[in-house]
């Protein structure tokens, strides 16, 4: 193999490799588990539109992301489907983790989408503390959880492999940053692509 040969092939390596990293920064499908428990998703299975949500509890972007993602569920009910995974952002949200578990032990006392709501609510009382225990076990109490079971659920060595699978997906779909939705597929990142880009693709999604 000649210099000259060598240096187109090398050259389109890095073309490929570089087309690759721009699909996926487009939002090009990647393969990773669409699926969640049922306490974990919103709307018909049968919904033409599966968004998938891949949110830290302790991301103030994830808050914010909030209340256009429940209007935007509100806009298309019945037609449109939520799928929530966990991405806890670790090494920046030192609480990101024991929030996610907290939320799945609610979520197995079929709690998950009112304890969500607190945790994004009150985001600012549980997060920069030296510890979040109070402040969750308040929040079971105010859901009139078994606490005794939610307890014992947060020990569950099976609760924290639900969380990490979850994280796993995040990191085969090649997300980055939270909140990241795919939409049929389609990446759109944070609370202003969702809005912007995110609804005219439902409607075109929806059109077909």
């Amino acid at each position: 193999m000649n210099r000259t040969t060598r240096l187109i092939i090398s050259a389109a390596l890095v073309l490929g490799a570089g087309y690759g990293s721009y699909l996926a920064a487009r939002g090009a499908r990647k393969p990773f588990s669409p699926d969640a428990p049922g306490y974990r998703r919103l709307g018909p299975v049968t919904a033409r539109v599966l968004i998938v949500e891949f949110s830290d509890f302790e991301c103030p972007a994830c808050r914010i992301a909030e209340p256009p993602l429940r209007g935007l569920m509100k806009l298309y009910d019945g037609k449109v489907r939520l799928v929530f995974k966990h991405f806890p952002l670790e090494r920046v949200h030192r609480w990101a983790r024991p929030a996610a578990v907290a939320a799945e032990c609610a979520g197995r006392q079929g709690r998950f989408w009112p304890y969500h709501r607190l945790l994004y609510e009150r985001q600012n009382k549980w997060t920069g503390v030296s510890t979040p225990e109070a402040a969750f076990t308040a929040y079971a109490k105010e859901l009139r959880l078994d606490e005794n079971a939610w307890a014992a659920c947060r020990e569950d060595p099976a609760v924290n492999a639900a969380v990490s699978a979850d994280a796993e997906d995040a990191r085969r779909a090649w997300v980055s940053s939270t909140p990241t939705f795919f939409i049929n597929g389609k990446r759109f990142v944070g609370a202003k692509d969702l809005s912007e880009r995110g609804v005219p693709f439902i409607d075109k999604e929806l059109n077909k």
